[in-house]
């Protein structure tokens, strides 16, 4: 079992840095609107709706760029 799941983490590491990046820039999106949709309610603003699909995708590429830290480190 996990062979294969090496095998799918390694499949999935295409553009290493870029990847986990922008994947980082998106989580600080999603925190940012996590935090404007506390807030909201108490102030009477509208509460941003973000569907389930786009926290899973950051979530992943969060997941694949960190489980792939070891094989893209610089080889000392």
């Amino acid at each position: 079992m996990g062979n294969i799941l090496s095998i799918i983490v390694t499949a999935l590491n295409f553009a290493p840095g870029i990847k986990t990046k922008a994947a980082a820039v998106a989580a600080f999106g999603l925190a940012l609107v996590a935090a404007y949709n506390g807030a909201a309610p108490s102030f009477e603003f509208p509460v941003l709706a973000v569907p389930e699909w786009i926290n899973s995708a950051v979530l992943a590429l969060l997941g694949v760029g960190a489980a792939n830290q070891i094989n893209n480190a610089p080889k000392p």
